[in-house]
């Protein structure tokens, strides 16, 4: 949302508000409104369900006066944010990836070292691809799930490009807006939310946090 824009409603009545956007009761006679996401240009959607914790300090009210504050947070999250608001969401994200990899790979690891399963690795070198046997006997039961976790997971970016899918698919976009990518996955989302936050202008505009 523009800052000039911001700083002129941020104190603002409900009243004043509803003048200052030319907003009117209906023919029933209902309070006017104006939802949240008309305040600002969507730039990111986090979906449904989150867990963020961020800073306490990185957000704040949207609106100044109680009484117009209520009137938005009694069903929605709507606060003005700053720069570490999104480096922690930036880092947040990281951290997940961290931990699903960490999860799926540690039990074929001791510390570093390959275990006794990734150890029975023999191969064959050849044109135009080698081939690599194991010794099944050697995998554990934790070892087994993580292959699976493993399959899975590849199995579920591959869809994203369009493997084993039934439409076509890649997760950016070379027409519609300036977005790199529309792709929830974590891996790739990420680089979305360092985009926006390196090409934001945070001297001329105020960036949002709503969900409703």
């Amino acid at each position: 949302m523009p800052k000039r824009e911001y700083n002129k409603i941020k104190s603002m009545t409900k009243q004043e508000m509803y003048d200052f956007y030319d907003l009117k009761s209906d023919s029933d006679g209902e309070e006017p409104y104006r939802g949240v996401y008309e305040f600002g240009e969507e730039l990111y959607e986090f979906g449904k369900y989150t867990d963020f914790e961020p800073p306490k300090k990185s957000m704040s009210k949207f609106f100044k006066k109680k009484e117009l504050q209520e009137r938005y947070t009694d069903d929605y999250d709507f606060f003005v944010v700053t720069p570490e608001f999104l480096s922690y969401i930036i880092d947040s994200y990281r951290d997940k990836v961290r931990s699903y990899y960490t999860d799926m790979l540690n039990p074929f690891f001791i510390e570093r070292e390959p275990s006794e399963f990734l150890n029975t690795i023999k191969t064959q070198y050849g044109y135009p691809n080698d081939k690599h046997t194991f010794d099944f006997t050697k995998i554990t039961d934790e070892q087994q799930s993580a292959l699976f976790k493993i399959i899975e997971h590849v199995r579920s970016m591959a869809r994203e490009w369009g493997v084993k899918s039934y439409v076509e698919m890649k997760p950016y976009d070379l027409e519609k807006n300036e977005r790199a990518t529309d792709s929830w996955k974590y891996e790739y989302a990420i680089f979305e939310l360092v985009r926006i936050y390196k090409s934001f202008d945070w001297k001329r505009n105020v960036m949002i946090y709503y969900g409703y």
